[in-house]
């Protein structure tokens, strides 16, 4: 995509589909601001904000519109310069919103979330027997229309409970368990290793496009080792998995993880973890390591703002530079807000982190 930085500045530009035909000339002209928020842990949601009419009168346009901005609607937004535009989002209308006031024009904002928010309808009791977690996550996706692209999470569990909880907190809270993610993108629902360990998509520098940086350099919560113990009722044994300094599946490209710069600063920190039910040597071991590259991921946490990229996306790896040398480097991206506005242009804000220094 073609990149704008303070060099050469290009012309922001955005689309808009509605059930698969352009949104009316008419409605674009009124667009005031569009936004795209984009979460690890969240459904993707977009915010539409546009006045209602050119002039005052007694019957408003858009907001009596029950067609275009209807309640389930499928709306897409592309994001971008020029005729260069990318697609950010497809979700579903969920809500709309019409502001009212007596010295100006009627404004109304459409909200909407993709598919990922059919996940949080109802809340279910169900068991699974012996299945893995990448398997549960595909029968999940089927049962909401979704297709699914799981990575094997290799460990059997002889039972697993969702009690009471949507499918997504349920989902969450599995892949939390073994450093898994959960990610929708149209109608494709995405189970897989958080993507710290990947290699960067892109680089950001002061030089060029990074606007804003604001690293947090912090050791509270790091440990050095962690130790996860459980029983086999079968064999009537204690389970006792571990993760220690080494067990990071990435330092990326760092020259000291979190846990051992805290073992450096103030000698071993260790967590013991027995109030999660772990059945088997296989459990205790994946949930151990999970558990430890979780805590790993908080060492460096940031927020930015660079000009509009459509390619930085939640869930990436990018690279940073330009800042002080112990921040330059790689950053996982667990957040991004596209913001396009009529009058200040195109800016994308993200915060990401990062597991060492």
């Amino acid at each position: 995509m073609p990149v704008a930085n303070r060099e050469s500045p290009l012309v922001p530009n955005f689309e808009i589909i509605i059930n698969g035909s352009p949104l009316p000339v008419e409605a674009k002209l009124h667009v005031i601001s569009l936004t795209v928020d984009h979460d690890v842990k969240l459904p993707g949601m977009f915010t539409l904000e546009l006045t209602d009419s050119d002039s005052k009168q007694e019957e408003t346009t858009w907001i009596n519109d029950e067609e275009l901005f209807a309640i389930g609607n499928v709306l897409e937004v592309k994001l971008g310069y020029d005729d260069d535009l990318e697609t950010l989002i497809v979700g579903e209308i969920t809500g709309i919103d019409p502001e009212f006031v007596f010295d100006r024009l009627p404004r109304l904002t459409v909200r909407g979330y993709d598919r990922r928010h059919r996940l949080q309808l109802g809340k279910k009791t169900q068991t699974f027997l012996q299945q893995k977690d990448s398997d549960i996550a595909a029968k999940i996706a089927r049962d909401a229309g979704l297709t699914a692209k799981v990575e094997d999470s290799q460990v059997v569990h002889e039972y697993i409970l969702q009690a009471e909880q949507t499918d997504i907190e349920f989902l969450q809270q599995r892949a939390k368990r073994i450093h898994y993610e959960v990610v929708v993108e149209d109608k494709t629902l995405f189970f897989r290793p958080v993507g710290n360990a990947e290699s960067e998509i892109l680089t950001l520098s002061f030089e060029d496009d990074l606007m804003e940086f604001y690293p947090h350099l912090s050791s509270m919560g790091q440990i050095s080792e962690l130790t996860v113990r459980g029983w086999n009722p079968k064999e009537k044994q204690e389970i006792v998995g571990q993760a220690k300094v080494g067990d990071e599946v990435s330092t990326m490209g760092g020259q000291k993880s979190g846990a051992a710069l805290v073992e450096d600063a103030f000698s071993t920190a260790v967590v013991q973890v027995s109030d999660r039910p772990v059945l088997t040597q296989a459990e205790a071991d994946q949930f151990a390591k999970a558990r430890f590259n979780n805590v790993a991921l908080t060492l460096v946490t940031g927020e930015g703002v660079c000009w509009g990229r459509t390619d930085l996306r939640a869930g990436k790896v990018i690279k940073i530079e330009g800042l002080a040398k112990r921040f330059n480097g790689q950053y996982y991206v667990t957040a991004t807000v596209n913001h396009y506005h009529a009058q200040s242009g195109y800016r994308t804000h993200f915060t990401a982190r990062r597991n060492s220094t």
